[in-house]
Order: structure tokens, then sequence, then C-alpha cells
């Protein structure tokens, strides 16, 4: 049985601290320089502890470089895909969120309501769990790990989507940074998620490891 890594892509010139964080959305920004030595750990990381049969990734830029660099170094085929794309909030995508935050919390209070010349939270949360629900039995029936490069609302979702939890519930804000990997695999029998940066994952963890590990997103 084989597991999946769910990685979210480098950093970006888009990805600002504090109040001038711009919400990138379905814009297709390139990594900068700090995404793609992100970008580079982790495929390391990842050549040296997993190995890897196949990468899927997200068709924006800043995740095509992500998993261009972890084929790179892992010698697995590579597929795009938009279904791996984030939640499209359509017009608000390059505002600062601090500024939009009244419009987010609408949409976030009425998930069937589209975001102007985009799509409501339960058509991206639709798309998005199809997929990874394809993905994950693909991995239970490998040998090796399933790569998957997506974005920072896809891995807050995760979570509900594997353990079956409630789409409603969904974090808004938080999640692990850049870079940062999701490893998923069945230990005895259940499915198990943890999270980190390659500087503090470990191969493999048992149920007694898991709790030292960083949780996988806060709201």
């Amino acid at each position: 049985m084989g597991k999946l890594l769910i990685i979210r892509h480098g950093h970006t010139s888009l990805n600002l601290p504090g109040k001038d964080e711009r919400l990138r959305g379905w814009l297709d920004v390139p990594l900068d320089q700090e995404g793609l030595a992100e970008a580079a750990e982790t495929a390391d990381f990842i050549r040296q502890n997993h190995e890897v049969d196949s990468v899927y990734c997200s068709d924006l830029r800043r995740a095509r470089q992500t998993g261009e660099v972890i084929s790179r170094k892992t010698g697995a085929t590579i597929t795009y895909t938009g279904d791996l794309r984030p939640w499209n909030l359509g017009v608000f995508c390059g505002q600062r969120v601090r500024e939009i935050i009244p419009f987010l919390t609408l949409l976030n209070q009425h998930p069937e309501l589209a975001a102007p010349s985009g799509e409501s939270f339960y058509q991206f949360y639709g798309r998005y769990s199809h997929r990874l629900s394809a993905l994950l039995a693909e991995a239970e029936n490998s040998v090796h790990s399933i790569a998957v490069v997506t974005h920072v609302r896809n891995l807050l979702a995760s979570t509900n989507i594997i353990l079956g939890g409630n789409k409603d519930k969904v974090p808004v804000k938080g999640g692990p940074h850049t870079g940062s990997l999701m490893v998923v695999e069945k230990i005895c029998g259940i499915w198990t998620m943890y999270t980190g940066s390659p500087a503090n994952l470990m191969d493999s963890p048992q149920p007694q490891d898991l709790a030292a590990l960083q949780p996988i997103a806060a709201a």
C-alpha cells in the first residue's frame, strides 16, 4: 500500500505577511526565489524518503513549477489538472485580503453562492473532493507514493474529505505554510495524516509518534 503526499506549492510574491497579503486564487503567478528554494527543499526530502510513482499537479504556474522540481528529482511522471486548483474567487483575486474580508465572510456564510466571475465554495469542494478521492484510491493500490501539488485551501479541505468530515467546517484561514507536505497513509488500518516542513517530518511515524508532529491546520 502506497502513500499520498499532498504538497502546497512554494512561496510567491503575493504570499505577503500580515495586512499586505493578497488573494491568489486562480491568478497564474510564478514562484519567487523563496518559493523555488522551498520547492527544491521539499523535492529533496521526498526523493530521500519516498519512492514516487506519479506526480499530479494543479495547472497553475506556481504549482506546476513546484511539481516539475519534484518530478525532475524523483524521476516520476507528471500530470497537470485543473481539478487541483484552489477555490476560484473571481474578481477578488489579487486584492488585499484585509480589504475584502466582508465579501469573503459572506461567501463562507453562504457556500452555495458563487463569487463574481468565480465559483461557490461548494463547487470548489465538489471538484476537489472528487479528484482527491480518486487519487487516494490510486495511492492505496500503489506500491509506492503518489505526489499531489496543490494550494492551501485544498490542504485545509483535505482533512474533512479524507476523514468524512463536515464540508461546512473547513477552516477559512491558517493552514500549512508554502512548501509544506502532508503525508496520508493507513496505519493500523486507519487513514492517518501528518504534516510539516521537510525539516520536521519523519518517514512513516507510528501512531504514538504523531502527537509530536505539527497539526494539519488551525482555524
